[in-house]
């Protein structure tokens, strides 16, 4: 006889905790070199160089942390050199962070080694397909991962809409 249900989701559940660990130590040699902890790594790799800058409580809502966390977070990426916070025209209380050059090469490497090096690259195209499918199906949707915003529309309620992501099943 097979596992049961609940045998099974404790099963995957400790595969995702495994292969989580294999890609973390793919990246802990780049960490050192570039200088970062893996919560600045996290923001790093939040920061889409192809999307709108994310307003600080943008940023906050993906890393799922307070704004205070935030600030102490993007304080040391801006020391590094690797971002920028600047203050939004409309409204000059709000920042929003975006990448210095520095930044997007060092966003750069980081996806480049945990892409290539990771677990998954081992497997077919196809297979990867099928398990990406699966993991959106299961709520790890990857449009999800960055802290893109929506653009404004220009009314208050759009604004504030614009600088919070949308949560699951939106």
């Amino acid at each position: 006889m097979g596992p049961t249900d609940d045998e099974l989701t404790h099963a995957v559940v400790k595969q995702v905790f495994l292969l989580a660990g294999a890609i973390n130590a793919l990246g802990a040699d780049l960490l050192k070199e570039l200088d970062l902890t893996e919560p600045l790594a996290n923001a790093l790799w939040r920061l889409d160089p192809d999307a709108p800058p994310p307003s600080m409580r943008a940023l906050a809502s993906a890393l799922n942390c307070d704004p205070s966390t935030v600030t102490f977070l993007t304080d040391r990426l801006e020391q590094r050199g690797l971002i920028q916070r600047r203050p939004v025209p409309a409204n000059r209380r709000q920042k929003v962070i975006s990448l210095t050059p520095q930044g997007v090469e060092a966003r750069s490497r980081l996806v480049r080694t945990l892409t290539t090096g990771s677990p998954f690259a081992q497997l077919s195209p196809a297979d990867r397909h099928h398990l990406h499918v699966l993991l959106a199906r299961a709520g790890a949707d990857p449009d999800m991962f960055t802290c893109q915003a929506p653009a404004p529309s220009g009314s208050a309620t759009d604004q504030d809409a614009a600088t919070t992501p949308p949560g699951p099943g939106h």
